[in-house]
């Protein structure tokens, strides 16, 4: 059991510095550590969650949210979301997103030791919205910024989103959302894959219940597999439970015949008076989860 412990390790170990690399097109902008949306299959732009990281159409309040996920091994991600709204701008908000992979042990091609390094990246996020009617539309303008090694870049995306509201006073949402497109600051990296997610959540009315499906495509590629879904079970208007599932995460981080469970995520929400916290816990295989908390501020007096 030891040793067969020990390949599986380090096979997430490859795997892991696969989908980190800086020529796999920026995953860390996808990557959400809001402990509503991991909650919910993670890709969630349809639901009232406030991250607007990954739909800018959901800015509407003013409000205080921070997000600490513990990913993998010692792989943490963290960010600071902050909402308002002013004659001159309109709903606005800024944000900033930042994950760090870790302490390395850094050697020459000789084998002699050269000091330890810290491989991290950031995101820097100014978001805006507007509803009129039925929709609402926003956009993210981000600068990003990584370091693994030697070698750092950065680049300047812009993400476009919308939710649509198709019938009155009914709880059902469609979200777009087009991410990643802009350009990047290495000549080494000259393609950024920007990304199309749609998503719905509705609540059926007699029914304590609000489902989410969310799909994501990125440029270039046809997968028709790349899809999470959500389901909430509204207990209470204090308590509510929320369950997930991420056909992506199932596939990419199974290892063996044992894993049944990876993809499947799921949480808490405690609703209070001006505050609410989320609790998300995700399994991604046999040797490792991920758990995730956020706590959100109303910032404005009901």
């Amino acid at each position: 059991m030891k040793y067969l412990f020990f390949i599986q390790f380090i096979c997430l170990q490859f795997f892991l510095t696969e989908i980190f690399s800086q020529t796999k097109n920026f995953y860390f902008t996808d990557l959400s550590d809001n402990a509503k949306v991991n909650a919910l299959g993670g890709n969630n732009i349809s639901s009232k969650h406030n991250y607007f990281i990954l739909n800018p159409s959901l800015i509407n309040y003013k409000s205080l949210t921070m997000n600490y996920m513990n990913y993998i091994i010692d792989i943490n991600s963290s960010s600071i979301l902050y909402t308002d709204s002013s004659k001159f701008l309109g709903n606005y908000g800024l944000a900033i997103k930042y994950l760090s992979h870790g302490e390395f042990e850094g050697y020459d091609i000789n084998g002699n030791f050269n000091g330890n390094f810290y491989p991290k990246e950031y995101i820097l996020n100014f978001g805006k919205s507007h509803t009129f009617s039925k929709f609402s539309i926003g956009t993210n303008i981000k600068y990003f910024y990584s370091k693994l090694y030697e070698e750092s870049n950065s680049a300047f995306l812009i993400d476009i989103g919308s939710i649509y509201k198709p019938l009155d006073n009914k709880d059902f949402t469609i979200g777009i959302v087009i991410a990643n497109l802009g350009f990047t600051f290495n000549q080494n990296i000259t393609n950024i894959k920007s990304n199309l997610k749609i998503g719905s959540s509705f609540k059926p009315e007699y029914m304590p219940f609000r489902f989410s499906f969310t799909y994501l495509k990125k440029e270039k590629e046809i997968n028709f597999q790349n899809f999470s879904l959500g389901i909430e079970v509204l207990l209470s208007k204090y308590l509510n439970i929320m369950f997930g599932y991420n056909h992506k995460i199932e596939k990419g981080f199974e290892i063996n015949n044992f894993d049944k469970l990876n993809g499947i995520s799921y949480g808490l929400e405690l609703i209070l008076k001006r505050f609410n916290l989320n609790y998300s816990r995700l399994i991604l295989n046999s040797i490792t989860n991920t758990n995730n908390i956020s706590i959100n501020y109303n910032l404005k007096r009901k």
